[in-house]
């Protein structure tokens, strides 16, 4: 257990202003037990990165506008999907294996041997995710107040999963690691949360099974996947997102020299890497007039880390009523 003290100091210290109320204090105290993970959790908050980025930015160029197209294969056979698919599991099956907690969240201090000590952080981050999602519904002007089931695309350990069970009425978490679900029902097993749904996404036909849902989440997911097959997880919830219902969702769209053939990355040898994919922004605005979704928000952001030649969208997308 932390002081209320540490807490204020860490809000002068690290995001240089004063905390909102002596509340945020009190939560934030009851949250860590030491100075150690007090850190990790500021450090990690979407602000403290906003702005360690303000400070480097002026100091690395963006992406040059001018920058040479992707050639990217956007689409593939279903028998092309499926080996995709099985590619991008066996990957996340050894990763969620070896190392859940960091394959989520890629810093030293969430790996194995250093978990313990760094849980409650970890965990933390999740909350903080979820009140920068309540955010950008609230600057959009969306209504949440009728809706009722949110789907989480790439749940993990349940980092986010509980912040959402506590907004929503249901919660679908998918995930495509077998460890990974295991571990997210534990966790939200030890706070007896008992809204959430945990679904293990294991092949293409998978997807036909989803129901129909009012809230699309997922951040730091699609990029581990490859182009066709972020085009088709996005191509088959999207339709299942309900009239009004809302998708908030990342992804990465564009990287200089980045390419991606269906034919060349099926030959490779399975990896136990995390690799990275992108998906070009035009054909990812193209997918979502489809599928009779309005941009409600699109942002650069930094979850793929700050790169002079590499882009990240973060988008709230909202289905069209009939």
């Amino acid at each position: 257990m932390i002081s209320q003290e540490d807490v204020l100091y860490a809000y002068r210290l690290l995001l240089g202003r004063e905390p909102e109320n002596e509340e945020v204090l009190r939560q934030h105290a009851s949250q860590v037990s030491s100075r150690f993970e007090l850190r990790e959790l500021f450090i990690n908050s979407v602000e403290f990165r906003a702005k360690i980025e303000s400070l480097i930015a002026p100091r690395q160029p963006r992406v040059p506008v001018g920058g040479p197209a992707m050639a990217v294969d956007l689409t593939a056979p279903p028998d092309q999907l499926s080996a995709l698919l099985a590619k991008v599991s066996a990957q996340w099956h050894y990763l969620g294996a070896t190392e859940p907690h960091w394959s989520v969240l890629t810093l030293e201090s969430y790996l194995k041997e250093n978990f313990d000590q760094n849980s409650a952080a970890f965990f933390a981050s999740g909350e903080a995710e979820a009140k920068s999602f309540d955010a950008v519904l609230s600057r959009a002007g969306v209504d949440t107040t009728h809706f009722r089931r949110c789907l989480e695309l790439g749940c993990g350990v349940g980092r986010v999963t509980a912040a959402l069970a506590s907004r929503f009425e249901t919660v679908q978490a998918v995930d495509i690691s077998a460890a990974h679900l295991q571990l997210a029902r534990s966790h939200l097993a030890g706070f007896n949360i008992d809204n959430v749904d945990f679904w293990q996404l294991t092949s293409v036909a998978d997807l036909q099974g989803v129901n129909g849902f009012d809230v699309l989440y997922s951040r730091i997911v699609l990029q581990h996947n490859p182009p066709p097959v972020i085009a088709l997880l996005l191509n088959q919830l999207l339709a299942k997102l309900r009239p009004s219902g809302v998708a908030f969702f990342q992804v990465p769209t564009y990287k200089a020299g980045y390419r991606f053939t269906v034919a060349e990355y099926l030959e490779q040898k399975n990896s136990t890497h995390m690799e990275m994919h992108y998906f070009p922004q035009t054909a990812l605005l193209s997918l979502l007039a489809r599928q009779n979704c309005n941009v409600l928000e699109i942002r650069e952001d930094d979850a793929i880390g700050i790169s002079v030649n590499a882009v990240s969208n973060t988008l709230l997308v909202q289905k069209a009523m009939a």
